[in-house]
């Protein structure tokens, strides 16, 4: 639980739409921390296609809940509220502001709204569910929980097996987001984000995103779930001979365009959301949150 005397701002918004940058030069005007919010960053040697920070953007801000699991294993989001709660704790009492970033609605949303999570699966009952195909999944899902079968991503078995478990219970969260963070919102036009994703593609597979996917399948297993992950799923299938290199790219191409699209969906269900087209706009709304919660003095 958050110490509601500590006051934080999150930063959210689609895919490619300059989250990192703005919660930089935010951090470095305001002596801020960074907690990622992001259900792909959490995994220890994937760092090209997952965008991760760089080392040098490290380097300038301090970043937290980077590759804490190896790949394939399960973070849920209430495991995620907990650390993050914990971080954001933990930077306040040095001083320091909060930023929580990341653009997986659930993780943001399960620390900004304060959810409280149904309990942990059957352990028998999980046993059954992984040993149905993905078929069957996606039918017993639609039947328990039809709105759940719209907006989780069916392609990744983990979430459908944790919606089939969890339908029908309740996921309590406040009806507006806590009074002691500031959301602000990053967004672009649809044509400026393809254009960004086509050149962060180019980049992924110029720094050896090939090779990274080529570690993690020799090491962890060609079926190891992280290779599920949005944009190692469109170039496992170069290694494994399934498709050609322009087919890759054009997969991934579209599952990171089919991820903006859900995002744009997930963070405009959100009023309380501010959003801002880059840094200069956004310092001046900080520092009068700031101001306003804590009396803390202009940075």
């Amino acid at each position: 639980m958050i110490d509601h005397g500590m006051k934080f701002v999150a930063i959210v918004g689609p895919t490619a739409t300059g989250k990192t940058g703005l919660a930089i030069a935010l951090a470095q005007v305001f002596d801020g921390e960074v907690v990622c919010a992001d259900s792909r960053t959490i995994y220890r040697g994937m760092d090209i296609g997952t965008a991760k920070p760089t080392a040098d953007e490290q380097a300038q801000v301090p970043h937290h809940l980077l590759d804490i699991v190896d790949p394939g294993e399960r973070l849920s989001a209430g495991e995620f509220k907990q650390l993050a709660e914990t971080q954001i704790n933990e930077i306040s009492s040095r001083g320091k502001l909060p930023l929580l970033v990341g653009g997986s609605g659930l993780y943001v949303d399960a620390v900004i709204f304060d959810y409280e999570f149904p309990a942990a699966g059957n352990p028998d009952r999980r046993q059954k569910l992984e040993a149905m195909t993905d078929t069957q999944l996606h039918e017993l899902l639609l039947a328990k929980d039809p709105r759940a079968f719209e907006y989780v991503d069916r392609a990744n078995r983990r979430r459908v097996i944790r919606a089939i478990e969890t339908a029908g219970e309740a996921r309590q969260k406040r009806r507006e987001v806590r009074p002691d963070v500031l959301v602000l919102g990053t967004t672009l036009n649809k044509q400026v984000v393809q254009k960004r994703i086509e050149h962060r593609i180019d980049k992924m597979l110029e720094e050896g995103f090939i090779n990274e996917i080529r570690v993690i399948g020799e090491r962890y297993g060609w079926n190891n779930p992280a290779l599920e992950v949005m944009g190692y799923r469109a170039f496992k299938g170069l290694l494994i001979g399934a498709k050609t290199l322009e087919q890759a790219k054009t997969d991934c191409m579209y599952e990171h365009l089919s991820l903006f699209k859900k995002q744009v969906t997930w963070f405009k269900r959100n009023p309380s959301i501010h959003w801002i087209e880059n840094a200069s706009e956004a310092a001046p709304m900080v520092r009068e949150f700031l101001l306003r919660t804590d009396g803390r003095s202009e940075a």
